[in-house]
């Protein structure tokens, strides 16, 4: 008996073992362990208050060869490193799985989904009559000596970025001349809108040329911090947050308490899919108007300073078409296709590094909130999104193939060599590291070793020598990172500390 009961327990654990590598685990985890409850208006409409209603039918819907591919192509794949996946129809949540390190109520890291949150608060302030896009920046951040095209910079310009400030955003290679990586962890890190506001502008001044700034965003949380005054803090669960019933949302701000609009945002899946709901309704929700539908309009209107002249399209699917704060899929340039053809053209979405996506489909009546840690995402969207739809919502529909990057955007070995050079001569990769590791381990709660695994920086476990000592995490460099720095005779600081806010933790962590 003692023997079987043995074999019993280790066949229980083998198998046990074997479950938890499956990448849906966490998916039964969380339809045991949380309640699911909604609302249902008089025209049949399902809200999310508080939280998605689950379908019955999940179980069977999944073994259509039509779904089947789609999670073998979304979930299974080492090209695409999937942590988090939630698949809204009909106000529905229809499919949820998370990989081993996450679960249902674990906030992730949005990167730049966060600037279609700041988009989106920006709307509700314009909504209260609170700022007007027609206002001049110039009005909240008066620069005496400024140029005159300064001066004709407009919210509006903030909103499509196409302020005309001079802003290459690039994250490998020299990075010591990089704005948005000198913004979030070198020397614009304490006060990012003044860094954000301190760039060269174009001649033409604004409207001339689209720019995809992560800085643009931090630049309207600044105005807004300045609008609110003492209801600034609690503003963006007041006005967004709260109304969406959005509970595990944290905000990161620079040390002026300025919100970092453009890349510090977390939230759960499903709460990325509350979000795209909301667009999805054209700003509705429950009965409330949180975004005024002549708001949803201005954000499915192409950028104007993209349609310009002055923005020249290299590849339309590398760089695009932005609206108001968020990606849309039109053909609006001559001789450019859409970024994704075979996915629908009413898509819009809002992207984020390392492929944090939320896709909103109205045709399709769909919503889709994936999280992930890719260092190349975009060439799988079209795919991604077509293998969805074919699965949720028409068998046959086509499904869209891989688009390579274009050549340019590769890595070489001298754009990795330049990248280390640069990035441990000015402390970025210490700084990126502490910063990035104390949110993933104090905001999403990872353990350390996974959060330097799926940092930013692809080589930090090289590197960085990561500790924490009660709400600090330090960052040294390592052996290897000291040697690289003796070779080649250059100074740094060879550490960097991130601080989690223990008070308001809704505020995440803040680099030193």
């Amino acid at each position: 008996m003692v023997l079987m009961y043995n074999l019993m327990q280790l066949f229980s654990n083998l198998v046990f073992g074997l479950i938890m590598k499956h990448f849906f685990l966490a998916f039964y985890l969380s339809l045991s362990f949380s309640a699911s409850a909604d609302i249902m208006d008089d025209s049949g409409t399902r809200w999310p208050v508080p939280d998605w209603h689950i379908t019955d039918k999940m179980t069977e819907r999944i073994q259509s060869p039509q779904c089947q591919d789609f999670l073998t192509f979304s979930t299974k794949s080492k090209k695409f490193l999937t942590e988090g996946l939630v698949i809204i129809k009909n106000g529905t949540l229809v499919y949820e799985g998370y990989d081993s390190k996450y679960r249902f109520s674990t906030p992730h890291i949005l990167w730049s989904v966060s600037k279609t949150i700041t988009g989106a608060i920006l709307g509700t302030a314009v909504r209260d009559g609170k700022i007007s896009l027609e206002q001049r920046l110039n009005e909240f951040y008066p620069h005496p000596n400024a140029s005159a095209v300064y001066q004709e910079i407009k919210i509006k310009n903030l909103f499509y970025l196409d302020t005309g400030f001079l802003w290459n955003e690039y994250y490998a290679g020299d990075v010591k001349k990089s704005p948005v990586l000198n913004m979030l962890y070198g020397n614009g890190h304490k006060d990012i809108a003044a860094y954000a506001i301190s760039k060269d502008i174009l001649p033409e001044g604004p409207g001339f040329q689209w720019n995809y700034s992560t800085g643009t965003p931090a630049i309207t949380m600044g105005i807004l911090k300045k609008v609110f005054g003492n209801d600034y803090d609690d503003m963006p669960w007041k006005v967004l947050f709260n109304p969406l019933s959005m509970t595990h949302v944290t905000f990161e701000r620079d040390h002026l308490g300025v919100f970092n609009g453009g890349s510090s945002v977390f939230a759960t899946p499903r709460e990325m899919a509350k979000l795209g709901y909301l667009y999805l309704n054209r700003g509705k929700w429950n009965g409330k108007e949180i975004l005024p539908e002549e708001w949803i309009d201005k954000t499915l209107q192409v950028s104007p300073g993209y349609i310009s002249d002055g923005t020249v399209i290299r590849d339309i699917s590398e760089d695009g078409v932005y609206g108001g704060s968020i990606w849309l899929n039109k053909e609006v340039k001559k001789d450019f296709g859409r970024p994704y053809p075979t996915s629908p053209e009413d898509m819009f979405l809002a992207l984020g590094h390392y492929g944090q996506m939320i896709v909103i489909l109205p045709t399709q009546k769909m919503v889709i909130a994936r999280t992930g840690y890719d260092q190349e995402y975009n060439s799988k969207i079209d795919e991604f999104v077509s293998r969805a739809i074919s699965c949720f919502d028409d068998p046959n529909y086509p499904i869209g193939k891989y688009i390579p990057p274009p050549p340019y955007s590769k890595m070489t070995f001298l754009k990795v060599f330049n990248t280390l050079r640069s990035g441990l001569q000015t402390n970025l990769i210490q700084a990126a590291v502490a910063k990035t590791v104390c949110s993933c381990y104090f905001v999403s709660g990872l353990d350390i070793k996974t959060c330097v695994a799926r940092s930013n920086i692809p080589v930090a476990k090289y590197l960085a020598k990561v500790s924490i000592k009660d709400n600090v995490v330090y960052s040294e460099q390592t052996n290897l990172a000291k040697l690289f720095v003796n070779v080649f005779g250059f100074q740094s600081e060879k550490r960097a500390e991130a601080r989690f806010n223990n008070k308001r933790q809704e505020f995440g962590c803040i680099l030193k």
